[in-house]
């Protein structure tokens, strides 16, 4: 996956800045150029990659170290090939810290690959493969392989994978090259393969172990980690009080220009302008230089004493204020955002992710994904990265590599690429949000099975509201209900594009048209159910505008509106589909409540499908009710209801042998029409998303306030959802334990 990684080497020059005095940089010789260009390469070798982040208003950045704090090694509290890192810490640690990698090397090791290799060190990953060596034991040949008890009882032992051997990282870092005239080996210079007698009183790792280079070794490391995590405790900051004060003060120095950042990014404003280089200087040009130049000026103006004496008094190339500090900056915010947003997620535990994809004005196609969890007792729904779709795609998916497709299995195994590197757990993950794509929700290659199959507890949880309007839009494949859809279209972007035409209808009407939103549902509802209402209003208008003598084009199209409108196939298409969204705007509008929950969100859909059928069961009896209203709006409108030309054989529209007309729109019109919305609803809303409404009924409160207790389907659904859901919290959804419990609830009310 190609992704910006956070610059370190950038990390390196801010800590140098904060603990030095600022001066003018004077030029380094050659030598020393080309051996800072080696350490950096090193680093950015090291480096780790970090994801894109966004700012909201409620993420609050904490100040903290740029070190690498939590310990990775194999202590006696550890589990290995574990992913979880400390709380303050969200970063992945990959195979670039392999300390074998590090072995009779000529770049020298930097304190910050120092730390790396001691507290990030290489772990062997789930299903690796530890090395062996073969022996021969009484003319048989055995094996002897590593074990994690070794690593378990030895903290300073660990596996380089380039070598095939065991190595002591303290050793390796910090023990001299010889011990009594002899050259240290095994161990140190080389890795340890014969593991035939590792463990025991003579064993290999108990004599390492007990060697007074290797206590030496550990006790450096331990002082040099206290060193590197608190430098304001080394002992010439302590002894040099002006060092001291000259840190404090390059400290407050990037403050402001940190703080002004923050403010930019959550407050969704760019930061530059047309140039943003040079001196700050607000009476040099006038022109703006941008949100981040210009708000660091108005600080200055205001008063901002430290900013001012920094901007002054330091050279052009430490002012931390050119476009590439800017964006090394907003890469550390990023980081110390997104560690934050993953701590809340573990200590939440359980989460779902809602992702999605389309392409940007640039023509990149853009991964979104949000993490939704619950944390003291608050619905929490944080973003966490934008990925480039197609340049994280596996290598394994991309089968022609002059024809690059975004499937979805490729797009599942993006997801879950984003996932792992976050450090979360897969099986916490029980959720999964998408749209109704075709490449998200195929069963047999969508990216929402391809998840599945790694996340075995996620749910498919869809946007309820979103499934919704994907039935009603299933009404657009009747003919005439798609054609009347597409001249409400027409018509309403025929107001909006004049103010002259909008001037007129609102004088008319007393108010514009509602659009017809694909995203804001609740639009759709009120502005068919409004169009039917005006429609006789409409046609005054219309009409006038046919009498205009400017334009011939505005003229003639709404002559042409005027004659859709007064057709009788538009008039019972307006007045059929008004009536099923009528019975579906409450539920449009109750789903997207903020305060609506699953039990509520269950009846309501059922409660919907149920008064749909019951109006496909009466069709008669209600269409009879919508043929007066069609009749009453026919007669305001001056026109005959009549039916289309009946022929033996008909291809391009219905043709059914009716000689009435309510009769022949009842059954070419509103029956399809109640037919194909009532079952795709029940296609949507009968997924297994359905089961995780059932574990409300582990409420106790529900529990009573239904008294469902002593029915035999309320027992069925406790113990399937328990059976559904128990591998999350074995301890806590298990149905007999539950049933068991509610029977003392019924029979000891104070239980």
């Amino acid at each position: 996956m190609e992704k910006k990684p956070v610059s370190f080497s950038f990390k390196e020059k801010l800590n140098k800045f904060m603990f030095s005095k600022p001066k003018v940089e004077q030029v380094q010789s050659n030598e020393s150029d080309h051996k800072n260009e080696n350490i950096n390469k090193r680093k950015r070798e090291l480096s780790i990659d970090s994801s894109s982040s966004m700012y909201t208003k409620n993420n609050k950045m904490q100040t903290t170290s740029t070190s690498l704090s939590s310990n990775c090694s194999f202590s006696n509290t550890e589990i290995p090939h574990s992913t979880n890192l400390k709380n303050d810490e969200s970063i992945i640690i990959n195979d670039n810290l392999d300390i074998g990698k590090f072995i009779n090397t000529s770049i020298p090791i930097d304190d910050f690959t120092k730390c790396a290799l001691i507290e990030k060190h290489w772990v062997p990953p789930p299903g690796y493969i530890y090395p062996f060596s073969i022996h021969i034991h009484q003319g048989k040949e055995i094996k002897r392989n590593v074990l994690f008890a070794h690593f378990q009882n030895n903290h300073w032992l660990v596996l380089s994978d380039s070598m095939k051997g065991l190595f002591c990282k303290y050793c390796v870092l910090f023990a001299p090259n010889t011990s009594n005239n002899v050259t240290l080996q095994t161990l140190v210079k080389k890795p340890l393969k014969n593991f035939s007698k590792l463990t025991g009183k003579d064993g290999a790792l108990k004599t390492h172990g007990n060697h007074k280079y290797h206590k030496f070794a550990v006790e450096s490391g331990n002082n040099f980690l206290a060193a590197y995590h608190n430098p304001q405790k080394v002992i010439i900051n302590q002894i040099n009080t002006q060092r001291s004060i000259q840190v404090n003060e390059n400290r407050k120095r990037l403050v402001p220009i940190i703080e002004t950042i923050i403010f930019c990014g959550r407050q969704n404003l760019a930061l530059r302008g047309h140039r943003d280089d040079g001196f700050l200087d607000d009476d040099a040009d006038p022109s703006n230089e941008g949100n981040f130049r210009e708000l660091l000026m108005f600080r200055i103006s205001a008063g901002d004493k430290t900013l001012e004496s920094h901007i002054k008094t330091t050279s052009s190339r430490s002012t931390f204020i050119s476009k590439t500090t800017q964006n090394d900056l907003i890469d550390c915010i990023g980081e110390e955002i997104q560690s934050q947003i993953i701590n809340n997620v573990r200590m939440a535990g359980m989460f779902a992710i809602i992702f999605d994809e389309t392409t940007d004005i640039s023509h990149v196609e853009q991964l979104s994904l949000v993490l939704r969890y619950v944390l003291d007792n608050k619905v929490h729904e944080d973003f966490i990265t934008f990925v480039d779709a197609y340049k994280s795609i596996r290598p394994e998916d991309i089968p022609n590599p002059y024809e690059v497709k975004l499937s979805g299995k490729a797009l599942g195994h993006v997801v879950l690429d984003i996932i792992s590197k976050l450090g979360l757990d897969l099986d916490k993950c029980i959720g999964i949000g998408t749209d109704g794509a075709a490449v998200m929700v195929s069963e047999s290659c969508g990216a929402v099975s391809e998840i599945q199959k790694k996340c075995c507890n996620a749910v498919r949880c869809p946007c309820f509201n979103h499934a919704l309007n994907n039935s009603l839009a299933q009404a657009s494949t009747i003919p005439s209900i798609r054609n009347t859809i597409g001249t409400l279209k027409a018509i309403i972007a025929f107001f909006n594009t004049s103010a002259k035409k909008h001037k007129l209808l609102t004088d008319t009407i007393g108010h514009k048209l509602i659009g017809l939103c694909q995203t804001r549902w609740v639009e759709l509802h009120d502005g068919i159910i409004q169009f039917k209402k005006i429609l006789p209003q409409l046609v005054i208008v219309l009409t006038e505008i046919t009498k205009w003598k400017e334009s011939s084009m505005t003229t003639s199209k709404a002559k042409s509106f005027v004659l859709s409108i007064c057709d009788t196939d538009f008039i019972f298409a307006l007045t059929c589909l008004s009536f099923v969204l009528e019975r579906t705007l409450p539920l449009s509008k109750i789903l997207q409540s903020s305060t609506i929950d699953l039990k509520n969100a269950s009846e309501i859909v059922q409660c919907t499908i149920t008064v749909l059928q019951s109006n496909r069961t009466n069709c008669i009896s209600d269409f009879a009710k919508l043929y007066i209203e069609v009749q009453q709006l026919a007669f305001e409108l001056d026109i005959d209801l009549k039916i289309p030309r009946i022929i033996i054989k008909q291809t391009h529209r219905e043709n059914y042998n009716s000689q009435s007309i309510d009769e022949y729109y009842r059954i070419s019109m509103f029956i399809p029409l109640l037919d194909s919305i009532i079952e795709d609803l029940k296609r949507r809303f009968t997924l297994p998303s359905m089961e995780a409404y059932d574990l409300s009924l582990f409420i106790p409160k529900t529990f009573l306030q239904q008294k469902m207790y002593c029915a035999s389907d309320y027992q069925d659904r406790v113990l399937n959802v328990s059976k559904r859901f128990s591998s999350i919290e074995p301890n806590k959804l298990h149905g007999e334990t539950i049933l068991g419990k509610y029977k003392l609830y019924i029979l000891v009310p104070n239980y």
